[in-house]
Parts: C-alpha cells; structure tokens; sequence
C-alpha cells in the first residue's frame, strides 16, 4: 500500500519538475481587471521569506544537510518537522 508520505513525494517531485522546465503560464485575471496576471496578496514582505515543506524536500532530494537561511526567514511547523526528523542543520545569516 503506497503511504501519504510516499504520495507527498511524488507530487512534490511533479511540481518540482514543472517548476524547473519550461515557462509556466500563471492563471489569467477576466475581462474586468486592468492586470494580465493577478497580483500576490501575501502579507509577507519581500525581505521576509518562508520556507516551506515543499523547500525542505526539495533540499533532501539534492541531498543537502545544512539549510542556509537569514535572520528574518520564517520556518513552516511542517518545515520544521521534517528538518529535525532528517537531521538537517540550520544556519542563520
């Protein structure tokens, strides 16, 4: 029987393949809107970065343990699960 963990890394790989090819189109604001493409609403500023358990995995796959990370970046409880479950090391700048 295949296991959540198991269907987390294959999709996690998919997105991570589409991602690293060619240019992906973003969806398309209607008619309505003055913008081509909708604009992000995070409350997250652009000095601030999250990393999140899709980050995380992608680190695992290319085999790194140490995670290289400024004073500001927030770590996602899902990040951080799996970061102290594979031992990886974090640094902060």
């Amino acid at each position: 029987m295949v296991t959540e963990k198991e269907i987390i890394d294959v999709i996690a790989d998919e997105m991570a393949d589409k991602r690293s090819g060619e240019n992906i189109t973003s969806y398309k604001s209607g008619f309505f809107t003055k913008d081509k493409w909708i604009k992000s609403r995070s409350t997250l500023t652009t000095k601030k970065n999250l990393i999140t358990e899709f980050e995380v995995r992608k680190i695992i796959v290319a085999g790194s343990k140490t995670l290289k990370i400024s004073k500001n970046t927030i770590i996602g409880p899902l990040a951080l699960e799996i970061i102290q479950e594979k031992g990886i090391k974090i640094l902060r700048e």
